[in-house]
């Protein structure tokens, strides 16, 4: 878990930004989905399992953790960060209460997730509730700070890195046809489970596209190209995003390359993946890249990455024209999504890099090759 340097650097971090913004208090809200918990945990280092919650951070004093009633709050109080827990039947007359007792009924105060997480009617109440508070919607602010990582927060994602990569080499050793989709993904993700990833997505397919899926019963055979994806949030919420490609074959020509043409792509974008450069060069490295390989772009099936920590997907993103910065030490999922020829080829390869002045490097190892099994030997197309 992270250190207590770690929430005071974090705080520090807010309350300076609530001091250049004129805020009295920051609410932060959240609620269980993977896009939207990162900032609950931000302050709290809570797990939030279920349901929504609230921070309230005022300029000065501690913090307020507001969770519903039943496990999450008994617990939070003995293992989060907020001593000052509130279980509450209704979490938003909480907030209205809490922020009356702290006396800024009349304040300026940052809202966190006031377009993507609160949900309306909750946003309508407190609006309501606390009708003389000018409410600013901080969520940009407060998500360039949690962008850029500190050394400690890149090595509490490695450690989920290291992980899922220990999911893929244990894959390795299980996938067999014969088998059921379920029976192998579910040894991957016990490793996963037994090593604190307690959230994520193990999906896979042996489509040419990229449609990803949960695993079914369907027998793995002979003739199968399974790609891979392992999605998950480490023991510290960081999430990262690791992919495998396998087959019990050698490549097929069409396939190889494309595979060696995605991890070209991912090579060059590391030499561009300095402070400065935006999310719009990276999709045009990309295809660049797939360009001069010969292939013929038909359309796109994923976009070709995102910043990705406490929340999975933030800006800046892989898209043409985005013009968001990259700064140092942001961590960036890329996965090349592009779609090509008639064949429909999309997204081989996810990787987590961190933006330095040198380019970008892996969070950890991980060594992207095409797997050929069961002889264990794998065909590294770079």
């Amino acid at each position: 878990m992270p250190s207590v340097q770690e929430k005071d650097r974090r705080f520090a971090a807010l309350r300076t930004l609530m001091r250049a913004q004129g805020y009295q208090a920051l609410v932060l809200s959240g609620n269980a989905e993977a896009t939207q918990r990162g900032y609950i945990r931000y302050v709290a280092d809570w797990r939030l399992w279920g349901g929504k919650g609230f921070v309230v951070l005022p300029l000065e004093g501690e913090p307020l953790l507001i969770l519903g009633g039943g496990s999450q709050s008994y617990w939070s109080k003995r293992v989060s960060w907020v001593p000052a827990v509130r279980a509450a039947g209704d979490l938003v007359a909480e907030v209205v209460r809490a922020i009356e007792e702290l006396g800024l009924a009349e304040a300026t105060l940052g809202l966190v997730g006031m377009r993507a997480v609160i949900c309306y009617g909750d946003l309508q109440r407190l609006q309501q509730g606390l009708g003389r508070v000018q409410w600013v919607d901080a969520t940009p602010e407060v998500d360039r700070i949690m962008a850029v990582k500190s050394s400690e927060e890149l090595a509490l994602a490695a450690e989920g890195y290291r992980a899922v990569a220990q999911a893929h080499a244990t894959l390795r050793q299980v996938l067999a046809p014969g088998k059921s989709e379920r029976a192998v993904m579910a040894q991957a993700t016990a490793v996963l489970a037994e090593r604190g990833c307690l959230d994520g997505i193990a999906h896979l397919t042996s489509e040419a596209s990229p449609f990803f899926r949960p695993p079914t019963e369907r027998m793995i055979e002979p003739g199968d190209i399974l790609k891979v994806s392992l999605e998950f949030a480490g023991p510290s919420g960081y999430w990262v995003e690791l992919s495998g490609v396998y087959s019990f074959r050698p490549p097929p020509d069409r396939e190889r390359r494309y595979y060696a043409s995605s991890l070209k792509a991912i090579e060059r974008v590391k030499a561009i993946l300095r402070p400065g450069a935006t999310g719009g060069d990276v999709t045009r490295v990309i295809e660049e890249t797939f360009a001069q390989d010969g292939w013929k772009v038909t359309g796109r099936g994923v976009w070709d990455g995102h910043l990705i920590g406490l929340n999975v997907i933030a800006p800046p993103y892989g898209q043409a024209g985005n013009r968001d910065l990259f700064q140092e030490n942001m961590l960036f999922n890329i996965h090349p999504g592009l779609l090509v020829d008639d064949d429909q080829f999309g997204l081989f390869v996810q990787d987590n890099l961190v933006v330095t002045p040198a380019g970008g490097r892996p969070l950890d190892s991980y060594r992207h090759e095409w797997c050929v099994l069961p002889s264990g030997s794998c065909v590294h197309s770079g």
